[in-house]
């Protein structure tokens, strides 16, 4: 179980293979068009190593097979991402239900300051990993003492020790890094003997698996019933998606049998120093982690550690031809050249799933980063204040400020000052939007329509260019800087035919947002709050079977937090707060979003919640002294005298 849980972890934080496959319904748009719609950079980018001043050659696109690309009709894009985002359903329904699903594959936050940068001289660390919130938690608080280590923090079912946490000497945090460590290949198989498939030697036997899956006839009957599925396993890897004839085989770094995802914590947690940390991070083969360091010398780190393939050819952003070795794994980039930094000069690291290379990294990590927003606004409060404490670490957990949100918001109403004069609709628009802070919160009555008339406007905009149905579709989030950036410059080329300026689009896109709000909502304005879009759900396994679920049921609060991208605070996706304090471990601040316990008539069932929504985790004491002035009850477990 403990194995199953590791490799449910790796799907849910590395999975990259549906995007591959979804690239190809997108073949027919110009390159240089689809990269200024799915950016790889942004001003806001926030860099841990390198920097973009000097760019280094790197393998380029993979080239798809053309029958599934350039060929493909209107219709056939469409069907492709319609059974490419059915699979992607699939996937977070199985993972939701294992409380293990990320959105975005995983937004989390963390960052680390030099002690220079802090009140008190040491250095202060950060982490709020963000998954699905799953009752019982994910999570699970604990402090580990036995000869050879003391520990404390969180761990996970099955994991040898702490995940994320501190000893006596360093604290570490992780962010989900998320390179492309998944490719797909399009198998040949043969008309006559479907087992046959070709390879660059020739036609090669496909392994073919039969599993027994076990069922459980119904909640309230615990018989199983068994039902077959068969896999087809290539020299790549196993059969992933089939459309139309078409077989792909999924290659995946969680798949290699070497791969052991929580081995490297139990030494993690052993570590004294920089170069503990980073022996104990070569063995790491789980989904590529961005490692945040800190230790009681004052020393801070940061290192992106996990198994990320080099390729033959290309990048591995579409489906290979699988009859050649074109796309073939050569080795993986070697640990000494991943990225990493130590004691750098800014006193500062930040990650939050964003870009953390420049451009002049040697090697390819992905395509797909996350958004800039939250780890620019992180690395914004941290250098506007010169000491820091750990109240304002908090407060920078607690942050909902929206940043997309806000850049739509102000550009709209500088559009709309030189016409309000004469147009009541755009005197509205101004009164809606006018001197907003950008702040999230659940009676925010200008999120909605921001939201709303955003959305609209991204819409409207990818469209007129790829069609109404691929729009829907392309979900990176990436697309949220293009639309920031075609905002504030409104270039002409991009405007949808349909209108004679920007001032018309937005308009319509005002009206389509109200229309939107009052069939969602009502036609009572004072009711369009944020709140009321959206709940934060804590769903138990239990809560619906009959005569007990009602014990595992808690209220859902409504969201307050994010808007059209995830604020630091991302509210029903924070999975845990930390914030290690290496001047005094006592000091230091951790919590999970319930309690520690699954029994709904324990007191410690959800008795961390109200300080999970209001971000105040509480100390979490280390020494023995803390300790024993924190005990309120003590279960010992003795041996039985032989």
């Amino acid at each position: 179980d403990s194995v199953i849980l590791s490799k449910l972890l790796a799907e849910s934080l590395s999975t990259t293979w549906d995007a591959d496959i979804a690239r190809l319904a997108f073949a027919d748009v110009p390159k240089e068009r689809l990269d200024l719609i799915v950016p790889e950079t942004s001003p806001l980018d926030v860099i841990v190593v390198g920097s973009d001043n000097k760019l280094r050659g790197r393998s380029s696109t993979s080239t798809p097979d053309k029958r599934r690309s350039n060929e493909l009709s209107e219709t056939e894009r469409a069907e492709l991402l319609q059974a490419v985002s059915r699979a992607h359903q699939t996937t977070r329904r199985t993972l939701e239900a294992a409380g293990l699903y990320a959105e975005d594959a995983a937004a989390s936050n963390n960052w680390v300051v030099a002690g220079r940068r802090t009140a008190t001289g040491k250095p202060l660390l950060a982490n709020d990993p963000h998954l699905q919130i799953s009752v019982p938690s994910l999570w699970y608080m604990a402090h580990l003492a036995a000869p050879g280590v003391r520990v404390a923090g969180v761990s996970l079912p099955g994991a040898p020790g702490i995940v994320i946490g501190h000893n006596e000497r360093i604290a570490w945090g992780l962010t989900n890094l998320g390179p492309d460590v998944q490719d797909v290949y399009l198998e040949r198989f043969d008309a006559k003997n479907p087992r046959l498939y070709m390879t660059p030697t020739g036609l090669r036997e496909a392994e073919v698996r039969r599993e027994e899956i076990k069922v459980r006839k119904g909640i309230a009957d615990a018989s199983t019933e068994i039902v077959p599925f068969e896999v087809t396993v290539t020299r790549h890897g196993p059969i992933i998606f089939e459309k139309d004839g078409a077989r792909y085989a999924l290659r995946w770094t969680a798949l290699d049998r070497q791969a052991i995802e929580l081995e490297t914590f139990y030494a993690l947690n052993r570590a004294r120093n920089w170069n503990d940390f980073q022996s104990a991070l070569r063995s790491f083969t789980g989904p590529t982690q961005n490692f945040i360091y800190a230790d009681v010398d004052g020393h801070i780190g940061y290192y992106g550690a996990g198994r990320v393939p080099i390729r033959r050819t290309g990048d591995g952003s579409l489906p290979y031809d699988g009859a050649t070795d074109a796309g073939e794994w050569t080795s993986y980039i070697p640990f000494e050249k991943l990225p990493h930094v130590y004691d750098p000069a800014s006193g500062v690291i930040v990650t939050a799933n964003n870009r953390v290379v420049g451009r002049d990294y040697p090697y390819h990590l992905t395509h797909l980063w996350a958004a800039p927003y939250r780890a620019r606004r992180i690395y914004d409060l941290l250098t506007a204040k010169d000491k820091l404490t750990i109240d304002d670490f908090r407060r920078i957990q607690a942050d909902t400020y929206s940043a997309p949100d806000t850049i739509f918001t102000r550009e709209v109403v500088k559009l709309a000052r030189p016409l309000a004069a004469n147009s009541s609709e755009w005197q509205k628009m101004i009164a809606d939007f006018d001197n907003w802070n950008g702040i999230v919160n659940a009676e925010s009555r200008v999120l909605p329509l921001a939201v709303e008339m955003r959305a609209a406007f991204r819409r409207r905009i990818l469209g007129s260019i790829v069609g109404e149905e691929r729009a829907r579709q392309l979900t990176v989030p990436a697309v949220s800087t293009f639309i920031d950036q075609l905002i504030q410059t409104r270039p002409r080329d991009w405007l949808p035919k349909e209108f004679d300026s920007y001032e018309a689009l937005l308009l319509q896109c005002y009206k389509d947002a109200r229309a939107n709000l009052t069939k969602q909502l009502g036609a009572d304005e004072t009711q369009w709050t944020w709140g009321r879009t959206g709940q934060i759900r804590f769903q138990h396994p239990l809560a619906s079977v009959p005569l007990i679920g009602s014990a595992f049921v808690i209220p859902p609060l409504p969201r307050f937090t994010n808007g059209s991208a995830g604020t630091i605070n991302v509210g029903g996706f924070v999975s845990m707060r930390f914030i290690a304090d290496t001047s005094n471990w006592d000091n230091t601040q951790q919590g999970i979003p319930l309690g520690e316990s699954g029994d709904p008539a324990s007191p410690h069932w959800k008795d961390q919640l109200d300080d999970w929504r209001n971000t105040t985790p509480r100390p979490f004491p280390f020494t023995n002294t803390a300790i024993s002035r924190a005990i309120k009850d003590m279960i010992m477990l003795a041996p039985v005298p032989k």
